[in-house]
């Protein structure tokens, strides 16, 4: 521990079972060249710039206060020290008094952007916006109904409402009429006054702290904890429940713009289209769930690694400078540590990157997550790491599912192992070399491919915003007359593709993600019939296609708000991915690396296929997940009473 003295800083050595008053401080080290010099003791030190400001924002003129800093409280050159010390992390911001979390100093439009956080924050507590998923859904539902008003209706109403959220028990009451008054104040439809500072809260939310993997535990386990910037202090119940409030306006404004077709003011846009809160929504929601409900190291690694769409993006996901520490700055959060310690795994700095992530993906397969095997990349930035390996040190692409809120279980649901019980993996093998054996069998052959959604996104002439996923639908079209097995009629074929084309999902009446089936087909005919002339267009059979469209009642035209959706739909499951045919004929939305020839695999206890490639000695490289239209509910396995086994590298 560090207190101040004078102006020179004492070193006091203390057990945490004395129970000693401290704060521990979370803070980004910051330029590791930019440095000024403190006094330790009787030594001169150099700490880093961002970390000289927070000693002087933080301290006490005239009392005492004691700190906990890691770059000066570790050996940061000793390996081992620092292997035990991160497993001591849990406990020292756990049983810290406070953690004070240091932002950085104050810039131009700082101050006035906590101080609205501050005010707009207490009145959000009162509504439970600092607690789970749950209440901040119900307020969003409650706000979409007051946008579809017209401007001059206000609801007063004076009914007194309970909200429970399922996840973290939290039970709240309030008046009806306060949580539409606070809607009222910030829509930006209304009073302009209380309006969200966008860019300032961009500018305080991108700051360095946000994007760092250890804040996660450090803000998660305090009991009590609170942010610093410049002279303001900000609580992170009150931070919580702000930027909770921001997310459900921004939710409102989305599902005007996507599935209504409603554009909003510019504020009503940036709302809307704000790119800045998914870390801060990450870091601020898990203190909560940790309470009631910790995640275990995958659902915690998938929180903080999968970018999605925006996997080429920055600002996305949590970052490490030590590509190891994007596992041990978790490990403590945990929920299965001490089964993870069981099955060999702790944090050890002697072990190289390669080690750590092949030992933790052991760890997490034999407990049972084969959906991990959908997060491994083709093509990874840490070299010699098997094919079924996920590399945490960059941003993973969106899986085909998403997941629920323990952010573990597969969403919407597919079973293309059906009924079939999942075995233990068994691994062999050291370093690059390791491999593991699971139950499954290839089931058919990639045969043809289509053009990408960047492919066709990148035309010259595609000016108007529905023709990618026209010719998507198109290509899928095309693909399935190459293989002409399964298909009775056209209509087939175009179900099928419209399928294919968003892996099924897409938004219900909720606005939710789930299996569709085929409620986009009307749709699917309508885009496919915008006339567009260019070097894709496709050659349908005319009088098939018109007799189609006359049978099925389908007008000329196209309904601007379902096509909307649709293409949203598209965009969301299409990008990065590339359309194929198998060798018996189904369609599929493959990994954009796919390649002819590239086995269909169903791997026991999976959701998905697997697109396998051929290696030596009957092993198989992981290209990627797949969705294979007509094969995602068991209908692969119908019959098969026992299967073999694949050997993955």
């Amino acid at each position: 521990m560090l207190s101040l003295y004078f102006e020179a800083w004492l070193v006091t050595h203390v057990s945490l079972d004395d129970k000693p008053d401290y704060v521990a401080l979370s803070y980004t080290w910051g330029d590791p060249q930019d440095t000024e010099i403190i006094t330790v003791e009787q030594s001169l030190v150099s700490v880093t710039r961002n970390l000289h400001s927070a000693l002087e924002h933080l301290r006490y003129d005239n009392t005492d206060r004691v700190f906990w800093i890691d770059a000066l409280c570790i050996n940061q050159s000793d390996n081992e020290e620092k292997g035990w010390q991160v497993q001591l992390m849990r406990e020292i911001y756990q049983r810290a008094t406070s953690v004070s979390i240091w932002l950085g100093p104050a810039d131009a439009t700082s101050d006035k952007v906590v101080d609205f956080l501050n005010v707009l924050g207490t009145k959000a507590m009162s509504f439970g916006l600092d607690q789970g998923p749950n209440i901040i859904r119900c307020v969003s539902e409650q706000w979409r109904k007051l946008a579809s008003h017209p401007l001059s209706f206000r609801d007063r109403s004076r009914q007194r409402v309970t909200v429970e959220d399922g996840n973290t028990g939290a039970r709240v009451n309030f008046l009806m009429g306060d949580l539409n008054e606070l809607y009222y104040s910030i829509s930006g439809s209304h009073e302009q006054d209380r309006l969200f500072p966008v860019e300032g809260m961009a500018s305080l939310f991108k700051r360095a702290w946000w994007g760092r993997i250890w804040v996660l535990q450090e803000l998660s386990l305090a009991q009590k904890a609170g942010f610093v910037c410049g002279m303001k202090r900000l609580s992170r119940r009150r931070c919580t429940a702000a930027l909770n409030a921001f997310k459900a306006l921004g939710l409102v404004f989305q599902e005007m713009h996507i599935l209504k077709g409603v554009m909003g003011t510019a504020y009503q846009s940036s709302v809307a289209m704000a790119d800045f809160d998914w870390r801060p929504t990450v870091l601020l929601s898990m203190w909560n769930t940790h309470r009631r409900s910790p995640y275990p190291l995958l659902a915690l690694l998938r929180a903080t690694c999968i970018a999605g769409l925006y996997s080429q993006l920055k600002n996305i996901t949590l970052e490490a400078t030590d590509p190891r520490d994007k596992i041990y700055g978790l490990f403590g959060l945990a929920a299965d540590r001490d089964r993870l310690k069981e099955l060999g795994f702790l944090p050890d700095y002697t072990r190289s990157c390669q080690d750590v992530y092949i030992s933790i993906a052991v760890a997490i397969l034999r407990q049972g997550h084969l959906s991990a095997l959908s997060l491994g990349q083709f093509s990874k930035a840490q070299t010699g790491l098997p094919s079924w390996v996920p590399d945490w040190s960059k941003p993973l692409g969106d899986t085909l599912q998403g997941v629920g809120t323990d952010h573990m279980t597969p969403d919407p649901e597919y079973n293309a192992s059906g009924s079939l019980l999942q075995t233990e993996p068994i691994f062999s093998g050291i370093g690059a070399t390791t491999s593991i054996s699971v139950s499954g069998f290839a089931y058919d052959e990639v045969r043809d491919l289509g053009a990408t959604w960047k492919d066709l996104c990148s035309l010259e002439y595609t000016t108007y915003p529905f023709v990618p996923a026209k010719k998507l639908l198109e290509e899928l079209v095309r693909l399935s007359f190459l293989r002409d097995k399964i298909f009775k009629d056209l209509k087939e074929r175009i179900c099928a593709a419209a399928r294919t084309v968003t892996a099924e999902i897409g938004y219900n009446d909720n606005g939710r993600w789930a299996r569709i089936g085929n409620q986009r087909y009307h749709t699917a005919v309508s885009l496919m019939m915008i006339p567009v002339n260019g070097p894709c267009e496709m050659n349908l059979p005319n009088s098939g296609f018109l007799e189609l469209i006359k049978s099925d009642g389908i007008q000329p035209g196209i309904d601007m708000i379902s096509a909307r959706k649709y293409c949203g739909e598209i965009a969301a499951k299409a990008h990065r991915r590339k359309p194929f045919v198998t060798a018996k004929g189904y369609l599929g939305l493959g990994p954009d690396h796919i390649k002819p020839g590239d086995v269909i695999a169903i791997l026991i206890g999976s959701q998905v296929p697997f697109v396998l490639r051929k290696s030596v000695d009957r092993k198989y490289e992981i290209v990627g997940e797949a969705y294979v239209d007509g094969i995602m509910d068991g209908e692969a396995v119908a019959r098969r009473e026992s299967v073999g086994a694949l050997e993955l590298i």
